[in-house]
């Protein structure tokens, strides 16, 4: 029997830091079912270890949350019931092979949101499983600017304080959440509810204005960090550093623009750049994912971030020689010092 959209659990596909945060936010908050979607086996043996439970620690003090179900990819329950509310953490080059096998429980009734760093991936879930429209969920797009990190499979720390952004991943979305607002309804009640997430849903212009705001950061501080092999602050320490940021801001910035020219004001090299510097500065003691994964010799998500402002620079025909250096650096897992860097950079422009 289909549960009504109300009793429907909210299935969680990427059990990264910000899933993990996400589930344990909506078990604090509420009862109602929450599913955990794992993608490898070795996670329910994880999973047992810590008595089946999300534990968040948040200034010294522990909080554990139980109650989840769990399902494990590519395997099946018997009887899959469908999806309406899936929330999608993984990593961005994962999205359309781990949403792959789950296509079939989810329909145009149900609400996807995409939590993840970069863009260009809901892009790719469109054209390779949902090319009509009729069959299209509803998709989302989210941004959470809470500091969290692991300290085992499935304890995390709740380091700083943050708000989640949510709004519509495209016009037709808007359209539907606007003719059809049960749709989406249920899910964003949900995480309104869960008040430590700090929601707040905006228009498909204001998510996709912050998101481009935070690709642009993180397109100075996730290259640069895995290519430097260094801290987040330490992109401020040293004056040849800060001035190859600055060169991949003006760039970025003209490519960001040039994708929304009625925000120029708002879109500035300084304004830009300020926010860097601001970031890097509340970050500062933080490895950023890219050099993390880099270190590991893991896929990194380099080409949804300086790759994503490079593939639109070249739709748009404007300069982009140095996001297309970073993204082929990162790629081949370089390691270089400052100057040379710079140098790099300098005469690519």
């Amino acid at each position: 029997m289909t549960p009504r959209h109300s009793d429907a659990p909210i299935h969680i596909l990427g059990v990264g830091n910000l899933g993990k945060y996400v589930a344990h936010a909506l078990a604090k908050s509420s009862p109602k079912p929450v599913t955990l979607i794992f993608h490898r086996k070795s996670l329910e043996d994880e999973w047992r270890a810590e008595a089946e439970a999300i534990t968040c620690i948040t200034d010294g003090v522990s909080d554990s949350r139980s109650r989840f179900q769990i399902e494990t990819l590519p395997a099946e329950p018997q009887d899959p019931e469908p999806i309406k509310h899936l929330i999608v953490t993984t990593k961005a080059y994962m999205t359309v092979g781990a949403l792959g096998p789950l296509k079939r429980r989810l329909d145009s009734s149900s609400t996807v949101l995409f939590l993840q760093n970069g863009m260009g991936a809901v892009d790719e879930v469109r054209k390779s499983l949902f090319p009509t429209e009729k069959d299209k969920p509803t998709f989302l797009s989210g941004i959470c600017s809470a500091g969290v990190y692991s300290t085992k499979p499935f304890t995390i720390v709740h380091a700083g304080t943050g708000t989640l952004l949510v709004g519509p991943a495209d016009d037709s979305a808007a359209l539907r959440s606007a003719t059809q607002p049960e749709l989406a309804n249920e899910m964003l009640q949900r995480l309104s509810e869960a008040s430590v997430l700090e929601t707040a849903i905006v228009s498909a212009n204001a998510i996709k204005e912050a998101q481009l705001k935070k690709l642009v950061v993180n397109a100075v501080i996730n290259p640069l960090t895995a290519i430097l092999r260094c801290q987040n602050g330490k992109l401020l320490d040293r004056p040849a550093v800060f001035a190859a940021a600055t060169l991949v801001i003006e760039e970025t910035s003209t490519i960001l623009r040039a994708m929304m020219p009625h925000l120029k004001t708002a879109l500035s090299d300084q304004t830009l750049l300020e926010l860097f510097v601001s970031v890097a500065e509340k970050t500062g003691k933080n490895t950023s994912s890219m050099l993390q994964d880099a270190k590991a010799g893991r896929r990194t998500e380099i080409d949804y971030i300086n790759g994503y402002f490079y593939s639109e620079a070249v739709r748009l025909g404007v300069p982009h020689r140095r996001n297309q250096l970073l993204a082929e650096l990162v790629a081949m897992n370089a390691v270089l010092e400052a100057e040379d860097l710079l140098g790099r950079l300098t005469t690519d422009s």
